[in-house]
């Protein structure tokens, strides 16, 4: 007969079974992503010490749980209890939340990982922002799936490229034809809910895309690097990462993009490739502008190919390659126009060709600050550049009494202190 003590003991042992079995389940998970648990803390807001006493087995607080899923991957109820479906299994046989394992690709580094983190973490404090401000669009599904039924997956992927491509401008009413699209693909993939990170890593990562937010409202986000890159350059890269987004992420949770272009061969990528310049510069842009500029396409000087970088908003390579792929110019004018020293020329025509110093000098007095200084941000030692866009909706937010100065401070990743130095004013200094 079980006496209560009996009943007891087995309800107390079962309840640090499960505890247990929970604190090594993160454990793998942990170490399936290759993060450091140390830096894993630092993400989280906690002392090493106490994350630590979790990957032994003492039960994760609820108030990390949501956090912890959205940065890793994994679902809240895994994490939550011993039940519930753990990630795929890798080679070695540790466990990996499927995002994840795909990153852990020999050629990414530390830093790479890291920044990956820092940009879930990112995404999850984005998702936290739009349920407060009822600011969540998800328009991006509409588009989507229109461009997804626009392609023959039968088909070579260069037409496949061409036909999201066309889809996409015309969903998105970028099929105006007369110049580049480059200074409007930010505001338009943020009106469609689309989360576009541009921040500095030395590695040889160009861009990767992933899904961010909680379960219920995942959102695709694109990161680019912009480490020695140029504007221009990462017009293209966007592209390129947003046809993975659109493509690919149905059925791979993440795409890579390597500086060195070793991943061009895949079919995936030369449709991504295919589809950032067929979004950027296609025909109809090309003849446009040599229509308005006077341009003969048999006879370009330097000055003439800076006109059309600096019109057409993508580095000079870009341009003349799809030049060359509509056959406005033969394979020897292409290689003739590629030896044109343009830089010094596109920099008198677009302000984009500045260096970021430049470019802050001269815009300085019609910037806020954290177009600038004020939208860098550390966790512990990894710096992370957050978009201009998310930075004023936050001081926005706290302004409007919706968050708190902690809340905002946190929504930053900054210190309390450096927050109220940064974005508030006298008057709220004084209240």
């Amino acid at each position: 007969m079980w006496t209560p003590a009996c009943v007891s003991f087995l309800v107390s042992s079962d309840r640090v079974y499960k505890e247990r079995r929970m604190g090594l389940m993160l454990q793998d998970i942990i170490d399936s992503t290759k993060l450091d648990p140390a830096f894993c803390a630092e993400l989280v807001g906690v002392a090493t010490d106490q994350f630590q006493e979790w990957l032994s087995g003492a039960p994760l607080p609820r108030f990390v749980i949501p956090e912890l899923s959205s940065i890793l991957g994994v679902p809240e109820k895994t994490l939550i209890s011993c039940g519930g479906s753990k990630a795929r299994s890798t080679d070695s046989g540790v466990l990996a939340p499927a995002v994840w394992y795909k990153l852990r690709n020999e050629r990414l580094t530390t830093s790479d990982r890291e920044m990956v983190g820092l940009v879930r973490k990112l995404g999850y404090y984005i998702d936290q922002l739009k349920s407060i401000r009822n600011t969540r669009v998800r328009r991006f599904e509409v588009v989507f799936r229109t461009v997804r039924a626009e392609v023959d997956r039968t088909q070579p992927p260069t037409l496949q490229g061409r036909a999201a491509a066309r889809a996409f401008r015309s969903t998105t009413e970028l099929e105006h034809g007369e110049q580049g699209i480059g200074e409007w693909v930010r505001p338009t993939l943020r009106k469609l809910g689309v989360l576009v990170v541009e921040s500095p890593i030395k590695s040889d990562v160009e861009g990767c895309t992933f899904m961010v937010g909680s379960e219920a409202s995942l959102t695709p986000c694109l990161f680019a690097n912009s480490y020695k890159s140029t504007w221009f350059r990462r017009n293209a890269v966007i592209m390129h990462e947003l046809a993975h987004a659109i493509l690919d992420l149905e059925n791979d949770p993440v795409a890579l993009d390597f500086k060195d272009g070793t991943e061009q061969t895949e079919l995936s990528e030369l449709r991504a490739q295919v589809f950032a310049q067929e979004s950027l510069v296609p025909r109809s842009v090309l003849v446009r502008m040599a229509n308005r500029f006077g341009l003969k396409w048999s006879d370009l000087t330097a000055e003439n190919v800076a006109r059309l970088v600096a019109d057409s908003h993508v580095e000079k390579g870009l341009v003349l390659k799809a030049a060359l792929d509509h056959e406005l110019i033969d394979a020897a004018q292409f290689e003739r126009y590629s030896s044109y020293e343009c830089d010094p020329l596109v920099r008198s025509l677009s302000s984009h060709a500045l260096t970021t110093r430049e470019f802050l000098k001269k815009h300085a007095a019609e910037s806020p600050k954290w177009v600038a200084e004020n939208r860098n941000t550390n966790v512990g030692r990894r710096p992370l550049r957050l978009p201009s866009t998310y930075v004023a909706e936050v001081v926005g937010a706290f302004n409007d009494g919706e968050i708190s100065m902690g809340k905002a401070a946190e929504m930053l990743m900054v210190e309390k202190e450096t927050f109220r130095a940064r974005f508030c004013s006298e008057q709220q200094l004084i209240g």
